[in-house]
């Protein structure tokens, strides 16, 4: 993983650009934003929306997505990002491995040489510093999230993922909290999105009980790790008291949360026959006994065959506004994690 520490002191330059910062929330909270890193897994359109929104409020990113670009961000709406034009890189043939690559023959010399196609991460290195200079270069990471291990992702202050699977996203959120970090799991699909959030079980914060006032340090009363969130059956959750079903959105993203750990992949349009089966087979398996205090998923629950195949259509469409106002929201909570006012 590649980056560099950011400076812990504030320049001129740097308190004339976050002066409005500084008079909302202090200059305290300002250097403790300023000295936070935040690592982003697989880049989408409503992560690039809480990145751009961080970046500009002076928190240090890396970027963890080793997919090939541009392909992976085809429909992905972040227009605020300056598209990379060089898709692809030539490097020594020692320097790469041999999967990601194919090989040349320099007729010149005859050194042979290999074209690697370049990822998310180093796609939008340079884009993403253009949001502010102020920063240093952003961190790549591009080996894939089986490979990379725990104490890696300790280093950072947040972790911000998308499109991971459910056992992907417990992992590195049981790594992050044991080590005072914490864990956001965020995904748009089509008008609808979803945040899961994981801030452990010792994070504390200060809430505001009047203008310029703030209570004493204090723990959120309920903390769910993300753990018990995704294990829970679907049965065993529901949005209130006489509720007979659980939240349709919920349903949605354990769904394709499911689906992207036994397929290895988010689904699509071209997976709805493939995606409808597994709904159906899901279904049944995270249903609940009336005995445990939960209630029977009804067969209609995210509608028919045909409804299933047009929700995996759904899987990958992201809507601008839906990613601004999600990315706004969690940039925000982002922000009272780091600085530790105002109650989660």
């Amino acid at each position: 993983m590649t980056g560099t520490a950011i400076p812990t002191t504030t320049t001129r330059d740097a308190s004339d650009i976050y002066d409005r910062q500084i008079r909302l929330w202090g200059a305290d909270s300002q250097s403790k934003i300023s000295s936070a890193k935040v690592l982003y897994i697989n880049l989408t359109g409503v992560s690039c929306e809480i990145l751009k929104n961080l970046v500009l409020a002076g928190v240090q990113p890396a970027i963890c997505d080793g997919r090939p670009y541009p392909e992976a961000m085809a429909s992905t709406p972040c227009s605020f990002l300056n598209r990379a034009t060089e898709t692809t890189t030539t490097v020594d043939e020692e320097d790469v491995d041999d999967d990601k690559e194919k090989r040349e023959n320099n007729g010149s010399s005859n050194k042979k040489r290999r074209i690697v196609t370049t990822t998310v991460a180093r796609a939008l290195q340079s884009p993403i510093h253009e949001l502010n200079p102020l920063l240093e270069e952003c961190g790549v990471d591009e080996r894939p999230l089986d490979s990379i291990p725990d104490e890696d992702f300790t280093q950072y202050d947040i972790i911000i993922a998308s499109r991971i699977s459910a056992k992907h996203a417990i992992r590195v959120s049981n790594a992050c909290t044991k080590a005072g970090s914490a864990f956001y799991l965020v995904d748009t699909f089509g008008l609808h999105g979803c945040a899961i959030v994981d801030l452990g079980l010792d994070h504390t914060f200060r809430k505001e009980i009047g203008k310029d006032k703030l209570s004493d340090p204090m723990k959120a009363s309920v903390y769910v790790p993300l753990e018990q969130i995704l294990t829970l059956k679907l049965g065993e959750t529901k949005k209130g008291r006489w509720d007979k079903t659980p939240p349709e959105i919920w349903g949605m993203y354990r769904l394709f949360l499911d689906f992207q750990e036994k397929m290895g992949k988010w689904p699509t349009a071209q997976d709805k026959q493939e995606f409808a089966s597994h709904a159906l087979k899901w279904r049944d398996e995270t249903q609940t006994s009336a005995q445990s205090g939960g209630f029977t998923i009804p067969d209609e629950f995210l509608g028919d065959l045909t409804s299933l195949e047009s929700l995996a259509s759904i899987a990958t469409a992201e809507i601008s506004p839906v990613c601004a106002v999600l990315g706004g929201v969690i940039g925000n909570e982002v922000i009272k994690a780091l600085s530790g006012k105002g109650e989660p």
